[in-house]
């Protein structure tokens, strides 16, 4: 994490550094956390990383355990499935939504993210973030205001998820692989189809990280 530099409100700041690293992986899951190293890594006091540490507990992404440390949270199992559930709802009422309706300037728009993935096979963090903007566009496309911010609240969480998913190359053909086959049902407007596609990709994400959790755990356990 880099120092603060900036007129922002030092909560905020320190909110979004401390996120932005447990997003990518600098701080990890289960890992404990302190407020002196973090005032010191950022540069700022303790009171708005005290703050900060609050807002992430609320959103879930640290746990303060009485008399014993505060910790970024665990990836688990049960996590992921919840998550993943409420990704599938939003993609089905998008994909439905703008089924037959969406245009050739916002297909290319989509096989834009594709192309740059296709470019980012090895970089993984360059790679799972175009796949939040992939399915993000398509939930900008069904023009539904709350469902953009409830998509924006668990799109951290799904991208958090997601590396995990992405650690075998296969995966991350295979991804490429689905995300072309939404395309092609758009294009051919068949809901059927488009909805398969989806389902199929969303249950694969899934089952991936899972499989990946389970690996660390026999890992672990060894």
């Amino acid at each position: 994490m880099k120092k603060i530099e900036t007129g922002k409100a030092l909560r905020d700041i320190a909110f979004e550094a401390i996120k932005k690293a447990i997003l990518n992986y600098e701080l990890l899951p289960g890992q404990a956390i302190y407020e002196r190293d973090l005032s010191e890594k950022l540069g700022i006091s303790r009171t708005p990383i005290r703050e900060s540490l609050s807002l992430l507990e609320r959103e879930k992404w640290i746990i303060s355990k009485p008399r014993v440390g505060t910790f970024i949270n665990e990836i688990t199992e049960e996590n992921v499935k919840e998550v993943m559930e409420i990704r599938m709802i939003f993609d089905r009422f998008s994909l439905e939504k703008i089924c037959g309706n969406i245009t050739l300037e916002q297909i290319k728009t989509l096989e834009g993210y594709i192309e740059e993935q296709e470019k980012n096979k090895t970089n993984q963090q360059k790679f799972i973030e175009l796949d939040r903007e992939f399915h993000s566009q398509i939930v900008l496309f069904a023009k539904n205001e709350r469902l953009e911010k409830w998509f924006e609240e668990i799109g951290d969480q799904i991208r958090w998820f997601g590396l995990k998913a992405i650690t075998k190359k296969s995966r991350i053909e295979e991804t490429i692989s689905e995300h072309k086959e939404i395309i092609k049902a758009l294009k051919s407007q068949d809901i059927n189809q488009l909805l398969i596609a989806s389902n199929i990709h969303v249950g694969n994400t899934r089952n991936e990280i899972i499989n990946q959790l389970r690996r660390n755990s026999n890992e672990e356990s060894d």
